[in-house]
């Protein structure tokens, strides 16, 4: 695999190194925020052989390339473009930039969210777990284990607020650790239990005039997000008005206490208020609704992945576990529905395509949507062809309608396909199951029914309207003398071509110029040594004399520095020769192409006496370019 080669087109693609902002890469794809993103040429870039595919999400360009092939590209894409690395929160905020104000908001939720969602996936599963434990008789609901177990599986929803304090602080700019502190005081054992309250009369208290309710926000999203974003701006406000050395004591005691007592009189049950016209109304939706609900939603879900937007549906999701009424995510299975259809269209792709990049791609994505993973099947293969998406979305809704007509709810977040089986509830698991089975098979049939146009013609003709152009380059000698093949250096590593093919002069004087007309690669601090890199590619070591390293500079003045452009016959280094043949082993002066196989090599004079700047090496290299 060409990973230099492959870096190389992607860099070319997307409109040069001038056109980067700022790149990183994730486990599958290099993820790249671009000044101009019109400048991508993302059909050229998705025609490589490395690429599975490319697409454009939440202000960044991203290209897929897969586990093991991505960081092998990003490391020759940045040394080639001479930038440095960025890590994922750098990419990130530069991509926040280009992003509209919903998407702004769907992104702030999105990292607030994804980093807890490995806690709330395994109480989920372990929810599920019990489920069918007690189902099927495998544990006692009062045994000991039962017990332990269950309070394991709900700690994770119980501290909610706790762990989506720590995360937001970070995403707004606040103390982590004082807004955990805050997520505490709202779940404190002295508040009433929220899902306890029930009907049940609220216990208040009276503060400054306030009647303030004793109730906690176990479990809920809003109240503690809103809560430690104030935060984030009281801190900075007494960051500036404390002094110094107070800063320490005095700011975070005035923070917490100033947001602790506002989030317990106002922003607590404002943001549940808030989040509970959230809940009853997509509860309302979809219980009136019905299958209606689950069409469009099964329907519209992947285009909305395509948006980024659906990140910030963890919090929607979060939210509906929390409220004590509903306490079931009855919107997972409806996008484990989209994800899954996803899969079917690729697979059925698979089938029909002559394409054999496609191909490749297509059943191993098909795989991964069957685990939750969709982005390779969306941007690698249905979304490139077009009708494979809409018999998706139209599979995802097939799908989606039937799970709201089952009534299929999940009691988690984040957990999609044949995994999220473990965290449906238990009499509705043949049903999700059926569902899934809807979605990828209409899906798959719905493709063969509507076709695609496949790319292998047209790839193909592309190929056909290939031709072939060629760069050459002059290699003329740098020194006067006698011009020897580079067989018969004295030194093996030369004379055998391990650095590379070219030849030798034996100087008759000490003045050595530009063999070539390009840019100074490497100009060793001894000077018995320089490296230029022609137009075309060619990396040229001209190695005045044998073993001259060991002369640690004496007799050698270099003229030219690193990264210096020079010209043919622009002088670059003056040599001491009567010092070179007393102290050294020969004063032949060896001429390679450290990079000969890359180019066609031609010999324009072999042998014979020589002066400065007569042609002895054509260098050819041959590139196929689209007509």
């Amino acid at each position: 695999m060409d990973y230099k080669k492959t870096a190389e087109e992607i860099l070319k693609g997307i409109g040069g190194k001038e056109n980067i902002e700022s790149v990183t890469h994730c486990a599958t794809r290099l993820r790249m925020v671009l000044k101009d993103e019109d400048k991508a040429d993302a059909k050229a870039i998705e025609n490589l052989d490395l690429v599975e595919g490319s697409f454009s999400n939440a202000g960044q360009f991203q290209i897929i390339l897969g586990q093991g092939k991505v960081n092998k590209v990003y490391k020759e894409l940045i040394e080639m473009a001479g930038i440095k690395e960025s890590s994922t929160s750098e990419v990130k905020q530069a991509a926040m930039k280009n992003l509209n104000p919903l998407q702004r908001f769907a992104r702030i939720l999105s990292n607030i969210f994804v980093p807890i969602i490995p806690a709330i996936v395994a109480s989920g599963l372990l929810m599920g777990l019990l489920g069918m434990s007690k189902t099927f008789g495998w544990l006692e609901g009062d045994s000991g284990l039962f017990i332990l177990l269950d309070m394991f599986s709900n700690a994770a929803f119980v501290f909610l607020p706790v762990l989506i304090a720590f995360s937001a602080a970070k995403e707004f700019g606040a103390n982590p650790f004082l807004a955990a502190a805050l997520g505490g005081i709202m779940i404190h054992p002295a508040l009433q239990n929220a899902w306890t309250l029930g009907g049940g009369v609220e216990n208040t208290i009276s503060l400054f005039g306030f009647e303030v309710g004793m109730v906690g926000y176990q479990g809920t999203v809003l109240p503690v997000m809103i809560a430690v974003w104030i935060m984030s701006y009281i801190e900075k406000f007494f960051r500036k008005i404390v002094p110094n050395i107070l800063d320490i004591i005095l700011t975070p005691f005035l923070t917490l206490m100033t947001t602790a007592f506002l989030s317990l009189i106002v922003i607590g049950p404002a943001g549940r208020f808030l989040g509970d016209i959230i809940s009853y109304g997509l509860q309302g939706v979809y219980s009136t609704a019905g299958l209606l609900a689950g069409l469009v939603f099964g329907g519209l879900y992947s285009t909305i992945v395509i948006t980024g937007i659906h990140h910030s549906f963890h919090a929607i999701e979060a939210g509906l576990l929390a409220n004590p009424t509903i306490g079931v995510n009855f919107l997972l299975p409806i996008w484990a529905m989209a994800n899954v259809a996803q899969g079917g269209a690729a697979a059925a792709v698979y089938f029909k395509t002559k394409n054999q990049k496609i191909k490749q791609v297509a059943l191993p994505a098909a795989t991964s949507c069957l685990l939750g993973i969709t982005e390779a099947a969306i941007f690698g293969v249905n979304l490139r062809l077009r009708k494979p998406f809409i018999a998706a979305a139209l599979g995802g809704a097939i799908g989606g309608a039937y799970v709201v007509f089952m009534n299929v709810a999940m009691t988690a977040v984040g957990v999609t396909g044949i995994p999220g089986i473990a965290i449906v509830q238990q009499q509705s698991m043949i049903h999700y199951i059926i569902g899934i089975v809807l979605a990828f098979g209409g899906a798959f049939i719905l493709v063969n029914m509507l076709g695609f146009e496949d790319e292998s013609e047209e790839v193909a003709n592309e190929k056909e309207q290939k031709i072939i152009t060629e760069s050459k380059v002059i290699l003329s000698a740098p020194v006067d003398g006698k011009l020897i093949k580079i067989e018969e250096v004295p030194d093996k590593t030369f004379a055998d071509k391990i650095l590379g093919n070219g030849f030798a002069i034996e100087p008759s004087n000490g003045k050595v110029y530009s063999p070539v007309d390009g840019k100074v690669l490497m100009a060793f601090e001894t000077g018995h040594a320089l490296a230029i890199e022609s137009e075309n590619g060619g990396e040229i070591l001209v190695h005045f004399g044998i073993d001259t390293v060991k002369l640690n500079g004496e007799g050698f003045k270099l003229l030219v520095k690193k990264d210096d452009l020079v010209k043919k016959g622009d002088p670059i280094l003056e040599v001491d020769l009567d010092s070179v043949n007393k102290h050294a082993p020969s004063s032949i002066t060896p001429v390679v192409i450290t990079n000969s196989k890359d180019f066609d090599i031609t010999f324009i004079k072999k042998e014979g006496i020589i002066k400065v700047g007569e042609d002895i090496i054509e260098l050819i290299v041959r590139e196929e370019k689209n007509e």
